[in-house]
């Protein structure tokens, strides 16, 4: 019999865990590498296909040790329905597309692209979430992109030109996103730790890194992060009960504050974050940009590319196709609609919208019911989860085949999903006999996009 806590299965989950960050770090900040050396090195770091291959390395075991796991954390039946929905759909679709859309490009590239997607939903959004304890990926996750984002300032100060692009700052990874999304993770997922350690010097830890990766936030200038960032702030001491006499002055202080700086300070601050969206004012360095103008024009070239084919998609390389050629090199944005209805649209066609369109609903209403529970952990997962959603709505659909932020998403929302407390399983088909007891919180049911 296989636990789900043998060191084999948490070796491997933790390579893969952490492969979703190391695989999006670029090190020419640190070291004279190459920028580029085929099937090897991409942009001075990982090439995707080695990181695609390390995926299969490491999940492949842990599928076949998932298999005879006799007990596992158990997942909303919902929230595998969907997932299995969406499976179907992406595959239907995708050999529909290999036939009627794109049969001029490479059939092996559009069905591996769909196997890949597929795997990695499956082994992130289900096998990893039923084995492994939500209060240890919490510190995990929190401790390793803690240390990417000291180390991003580290770069700063040693060789400050190659930590930013287009006067945004990029830290030591590949691009502006995956710098963002690293920073905003360390800094929600910090709040968990500060408040579940004990220890001073985990305390310590916790509150370095959440000063650290709100100044990321800040130098990128990315105004959606720092708002999730803000609102899982404020959510945080909203829900966290305080049981000692400190924990009440300190939330006590902070309401204070916040109400006073409100009634002084108000107007000033939401026209500065008016100026800020409409594109009068910058945050950090970045140039200063009309937010809902720019965004709304992504909205209206993705429904141009939709409307091309609204019933069967274009596929998931649509985006890495030049001509007939198709590869990673060959990424445009133009193709890639930030818009989570549009670029479902774009990939799977009417299917893929409207089950990303239910999905967002009720991931919403699966996000706000999991608030409710009392473990730290798995609130503050359901925190950063609803903190997102404005972002998961502005940007693309998330079907991974080997990004950062695809792969965290379906992390979490895989753990949110599954069952909170140590030691409260359910049967698989091999253990008949095994008769445990759920927790009333293992009902939640939980949904993504």
């Amino acid at each position: 019999m296989i636990h789900a806590k043998d060191a084999r299965i948490l070796f491997l989950i933790k390579s893969l865990v952490l492969l979703a960050f190391l695989c999006k770090v670029s090190l020419g900040g640190l070291l004279p590498i190459p920028r580029e050396v085929p099937y090897l090195i991409f942009q001075q770091g990982m090439h995707p296909y080695i990181n695609v291959l390390l995926t299969f390395l490491f999940g492949v075991p842990l599928a076949l040790l998932w298999l005879r796991v006799r007990t596992r954390q158990h997942l909303s039946g919902f929230y595998k329905l969907f997932v299995f929905f969406l499976m179907i759909i992406l595959a239907v679709q995708t050999l529909l597309q290999v036939y009627y859309v794109n049969p001029d490009e490479s059939a092996v590239m559009q069905i591996g692209a769909m196997m890949v997607s597929l795997f990695m939903v499956g082994l992130y959004g289900l096998v990893i979430p039923s084995l492994w304890n939500v209060q240890d990926f919490l510190r995990f996750v929190q401790r390793w992109t803690g240390i990417l984002v000291l180390l991003s300032l580290v770069v700063l100060i040693v060789s400050p030109g190659a930590t930013f692009k287009g006067g945004r700052f990029i830290g030591t990874f590949k691009h502006i996103p995956h710098m963002v999304t690293c920073a905003t993770t360390a800094f929600v997922f910090s709040l968990g730790t500060f408040l579940m350690d004990s220890k001073l010097k985990h305390k310590i830890w916790s509150v370095l890194i959440l000063l650290a990766s709100f100044l990321v936030i800040i130098l990128t200038g990315t105004r959606s992060s720092a708002a999730a960032a803000m609102f899982a702030f404020l959510l945080t001491l909203i829900l966290h009960e305080t049981r000692t006499t400190k924990g009440r002055m300190f939330k006590f202080g902070v309401v204070s504050f916040l109400l006073s700086f409100s009634l002084f300070f108000g107007l000033q601050t939401y026209e500065l974050a008016h100026d800020i969206a409409t594109g009068h004012s910058s945050l950090g360095g970045r140039q200063a940009q009309d937010g809902v103008a720019s965004r709304w024009e992504e909205v209206e070239r993705g429904a141009e590319i939709f409307k091309q084919e609204p019933w069967l998609g274009h596929g998931l390389m649509s985006k890495f196709a030049s001509g007939n050629d198709v590869d990673v090199s060959n990424y445009n944005s133009f193709k890639d609609p930030h818009n989570i209805f549009v670029s479902a649209g774009v990939v799977g066609g009417w299917p893929l919208l409207i089950l990303a369109a239910i999905a967002l609903g009720f991931m919403t209403i699966g996000a706000l019911k999991a608030l409710k529970t009392f473990s730290i952990a798995k609130r503050q997962v359901a925190i950063y989860l609803l903190a997102h959603i404005p972002i998961l709505v502005i940007y693309h659909v998330h079907l991974s085949i080997g990004g950062m932020a695809d792969r965290l998403y379906w992390l979490v929302f895989g753990f949110v999903a599954a069952a909170v407390f140590e030691g409260v399983s359910v049967k698989s088909p091999k253990a008949p006999n095994q008769c445990p007891i759920r927790s009333a919180d293992q009902d939640f049911a939980i949904y993504s996009a």
